[in-house]
């Protein structure tokens, strides 16, 4: 038993280190041009959907931010009130210029569907209605438009005002997405264009079939069935954008299942594709990225359950053996002694490479971690908020064998 739990721990080590390693590579290869922006002449017409159910408490405020974006254009702001049941419909017709479209409610995606079928822009900007899009991120973004072959172009997506420990630890969780997604533009893979500000060519929805009100993560799913029929998608690194997250554990894990849920789903979606040539990137780097992505998760939880379960279980043991024939067990012998010594190796190894490359993350987006409060959110982020990550997958996994598809 112990030489099969070394042989699965070595290959948990040898996949982390290799993916690692690959996103290092990509880095050194593409550091130059990591905010280089095409040059436009002619910016074309834009239209920005705002989906919203019972945002009144921010609608307001994404809305402004959303008019003060510049663009060389005057740009149109449909926002469609997914049958909310606050005032949200009513804040957002105080606006100048907003086109409020109401509607009953049918999930997110149906409402951008509507949005559509109403926006005459050439290019559509999707903006969550709890998001708050930067002065300049449409400007930066658009250019990559310029490829007549790119269907879709994301920004980067920061945390606003980050207070308490979990939206920290979402703050760097956030950071180090922002860096890997601009990498996989490099190998045309990026795989979501996240709603606080994504942008899209309006023919290229329409002739994929808009999209998926299916899917709990319309985001992922559209994405991948761009790449599938053929386009690119584009990274603007200078479009930045904040949006609220989470504040308590309750909400996060409540959204991650949402997340894994939807991915899931997209995965099962395009399972034909795997190690497929013909489907390019989608078939030979996405989907195994995140098939392989998920059982290392799967993998390391049940290596972590059993390495200290075997440890706990050996501990009891010995404790009851040691009482029951009168002899006060030594707590000081009690030792993870079932682990062996390439755990710790490997284990430092990992946490040391992690640490770099989470510094170079900041520093190439130009954020600071901080002191002290910044490292101790860092090691917390390494040590136990990951850990968490595995225990919501196994949930999410349930979920969706039960079909349990559910915001």
């Amino acid at each position: 038993m112990a030489i099969v739990i070394d042989i699965l721990y070595l290959i948990f080590v040898m996949v982390t280190l290799f993916l690692t390693l690959m996103f290092f590579v990509l880095y050194w290869d593409n550091k130059k041009n990591l905010f280089k922006i095409p040059k436009m002449k002619k910016f074309p017409s834009l239209s920005i959907l705002i989906p919203a159910y019972n945002e009144e408490k921010t609608i307001a405020d994404t809305i402004k931010k959303v008019k003060e974006m510049e663009y060389p254009k005057k740009f149109e702001i449909i926002v469609i009130n997914d049958g909310s049941t606050d005032n949200t419909s009513e804040i957002a017709k105080k606006f100048k210029g907003v086109k409020v479209i109401d509607k009953t409610n049918g999930g997110k995606a149906n409402a951008l569907n509507l949005g559509l079928k109403y926006a005459k822009g050439k290019i559509i900007a999707v903006v969550d209605a709890d998001s708050y899009p930067g002065k300049k991120s449409l400007i930066n973004a658009v250019p990559f438009f310029k490829e007549k072959n790119v269907a879709a172009v994301t920004t980067s997506i920061f945390v606003k005002n980050p207070k308490n420990i979990i939206e920290r630890l979402q703050r760097i969780e956030y950071i180090m997405i922002v860096w890997a997604r601009k990498l996989l533009e490099s190998i045309d893979s990026v795989y979501a264009t996240p709603g606080v500000l994504s942008l899209y060519r309006k023919s290229a929805l329409k002739k994929v079939g808009g999209f998926d009100e299916k899917n709990l993560t319309e985001d992922i799913e559209i994405a991948w069935r761009l790449i599938y029929n053929g386009y690119k998608i584009k990274m603007s690194l200078n479009s930045e954008n904040e949006t609220k997250v989470p504040n308590n554990m309750r909400d996060w894990w409540k959204q991650r299942l949402r997340w894994n849920v939807g991915g899931l789903q997209t995965s099962v979606k395009y399972l034909h594709t795997f190690m497929k040539k013909d489907f390019k990137s989608l078939g030979m780097f996405i989907l195994p990225f995140f098939s392989f992505s998920y059982i290392l998760s799967l993998l390391g939880l049940g290596l972590l359950i059993f390495i200290f379960g075997k440890w706990a279980i050996d501990n009891i043991t010995f404790t009851i053996g040691a009482y029951s024939v009168g002899v006060a067990p030594s707590h000081h012998l009690f030792s993870l002694m079932y682990i062996p010594d390439m755990f710790t190796v490997f284990g430092i190894t990992i946490f040391l490479i992690s640490l770099i490359w989470i510094s170079i993350s900041f520093k190439t987006v130009k954020k600071r971690i901080g002191w002290p409060k910044g490292i101790f959110d860092l090691l917390l982020y390494l040590t136990i908020y990951i850990t968490i990550f595995p225990f919501n997958l196994v949930q999410s996994t349930i979920r969706l064998l039960r079909g349990k598809y559910e915001w």
